[in-house]
């Protein structure tokens, strides 16, 4: 399955409407010969893994999924949490995910749901089910740490509302609060999303990735980590020598459909953008200067793009071998019957969850569209 694989991106999102062919087609113009996407919640569809679990069913040979976790859970369980997140992912892994994707760590998230600490005893049990079982967890904890600082964040980002003042989590505290998970329990198998944020902090993402084997980080932007990255060149180039073997390559292209957001298209434009920063960082020891976007992916201010220059071994374990070693150089089979009977669940609890929420509309429209193309298999 994973011969002539030179690219896997570890990291592209993807929900309906986007039409799957998009998905290949920014894989073409991307050079990315194996995707593994990533499901994030969506508020008035509660889940698209049933999306994802068909584009992986359309190309077998080209696609991985990591599907969230159910956030109706945190309303309707928040006292067994855990335990329900247990028979969650089981059913999700039978369906035909691969591995987890968690983006309960972000700020927006947190201030908009009630998800309880991640040390708090209601995750006891799925920690303790993901450490055993060797469950592949992404996570998105936290933003760039000059969003909680008024001096320092980016225009931009101010822009965006994405300063976080006092009312939302601090990102200290989730650090602490993920430090105490790991250290109850050692062996979770984690990839850091955007290096963890801690781009600007390499002794102490060291200490981390010493302490704790099993986790490891991605490359996706937040530019903020190439830019500091950059500034310290020769001690970031170390510091991917001695942590080869626990680095990916990822881009966070694709269709992102956060809460309320929705996406019909997927930049192309911007997919080329961030995989080429990314690759240049990675292959080129040269300086290349980045000219902004005015956009969330470079911003207001151009930057100067110091690459690392790595050998080829370390890059072919980036790009390659340390995804494939993460999820074992296994892929879960997709269960058409199962994902049928997971899109039923859905509407049941998207006619549920709109009984208490106004703003969540009935609309199953994708849902039938999976329905119908599982069905005619």
């Amino acid at each position: 399955m994973f011969e002539n694989i030179k690219l896997i991106d570890c990291h592209i999102h993807y929900s309906l409407p986007v039409d799957p062919q998009e998905i290949i087609d920014v894989m073409q113009i991307t050079n990315t010969d194996w995707a593994n996407l990533v499901v994030v919640p969506h508020r008035q569809r509660i889940s698209s893994i049933p999306d994802a679990l068909m584009v992986k069913n359309m190309f077998p040979k080209k696609i991985s999924v990591f599907g969230c976790l159910d956030v109706t859970q945190y309303f309707i369980h928040p006292k067994n949490l855990g335990k329900h997140f247990v028979k969650y992912t089981k059913r999700m892994i039978a369906c035909g995910c691969d591995g987890i994707k968690m983006i309960e760590g972000k700020p927006q998230m947190r201030n908009t749901i009630p998800i309880p600490d991640f040390d708090n005893q209601v995750w006891d049990p799925f920690w303790e089910y993901a450490e055993t079982s060797g469950l592949p967890i992404l996570w998105h904890v936290n933003d760039p740490e000059e969003f909680w600082d008024l001096q320092r964040i980016p225009s931009w980002a101010k822009e965006r509302g994405w300063f976080y003042d006092e009312t939302v989590i601090n990102n200290e505290v989730q650090y602490k609060q993920i430090e105490n998970v790991l250290a109850k329990y050692p062996h979770l198998k984690i990839v850091f999303a955007h290096f963890f944020f801690m781009s600007a902090q390499l002794p102490r993402l060291s200490k981390l990735l010493d302490q704790y084997p099993s986790v490891l980080i991605d490359l996706t932007p937040g530019i903020e980590m190439y830019i500091n990255l950059s500034k310290h060149q020769s001690e970031s180039k170390a510091f991917f020598e001695k942590y080869q073997d626990r680095i990916m390559y990822g881009t966070d292209i694709g269709a992102r459909s956060i809460l309320s957001d929705s996406v019909s298209h997927i930049d192309q434009n911007e997919s080329i953008r961030r995989s080429e920063i990314v690759k240049m960082f990675i292959s080129d020891e040269k300086e290349f200067l980045i000219h902004a976007d005015g956009n969330f992916l470079i911003g207001t201010d151009d930057f100067l793009l110091r690459g690392l220059g790595l050998e080829a071994e370390i890059q072919k374990k980036i790009f390659v071998d340390n995804f494939l070693r993460f999820i074992d150089g296994k892929i879960n089979s997709v269960t058409p019957k199962k994902v049928i009977k997971e899109c039923h669940r859905i509407k049941m609890m998207i006619r549920i969850m709109s009984m208490f929420d106004k703003e969540i509309i009935a609309d199953f429209s994708c849902l039938k569209q999976v329905e119908g193309y599982f069905k005619n298999q």
